[in-house]
């Protein structure tokens, strides 16, 4: 997928949309380049669970020290945390939508460097547990937060996934909007 980076453009967020049978594919290829250029990584899932996404990121070659999690479906799904989580921070469900904005900014403190990408995989599934009005402030607030404090990231959305009024406005918030292919 080649994000492109340089120095001059810290801070850039991109919305990559892809196929339904390829998202999960898309979210691994990005994480494995973003670790690959020696980035960390902070990964907010709602979509996969941590465990399913730490095999396939083995899987995939990722530099699994250079990834930080905060999974906000295992708990709601079994009502507890996994065992023997590295770097996860859990969140009780995908709606507490405080939690997972407080997660964020408490990881963003602890990782040393200014080489930090977030990845949010991914909004269709937001929107399941969310109004599409609470996911458009949820994602004002993410982007300002990452802009303000130049901090790039990927915010991962199945392509016609979700109603062009909501996609335009998602639109709004990013720099870069990149259509997969396949």
């Amino acid at each position: 997928m080649d994000i492109s980076y340089n120095e001059s453009e810290e801070g850039t967020i991109y919305l990559v949309l892809s196929e339904p049978r390829s998202i999960r594919k898309k979210n691994i290829e990005i994480i494995k380049e973003i670790t690959d250029k020696g980035f960390t990584t902070i990964v907010i899932t709602t979509n996969d669970p941590y465990n399913v996404l730490r095999k396939d990121y083995v899987k995939g070659g990722i530099n699994l020290e250079k990834v930080h999690f905060i999974d906000a479906i295992t708990k709601y799904a079994i009502g507890k945390e996994s065992e023997g989580a590295v770097n996860c921070t859990f969140v009780n469900n995908p709606s507490n939508l405080t939690d997972m904005g407080i997660a964020v900014t408490e990881l963003l403190k602890t990782i040393d460097g200014d080489n930090v990408w977030v990845l949010l995989d991914s909004v269709n599934s937001m929107l399941i547990y969310i109004s599409s009005a609470n996911l458009t402030k949820f994602f004002h607030f993410i982007t300002s937060k990452l802009k303000i404090l130049e901090i790039s990231g990927v915010f991962l959305a199945v392509e016609k996934g979700i109603e062009p009024s909501i996609l335009a406005q998602l639109e709004g918030f990013v720099d870069g909007v990149v259509e997969s292919e396949g």
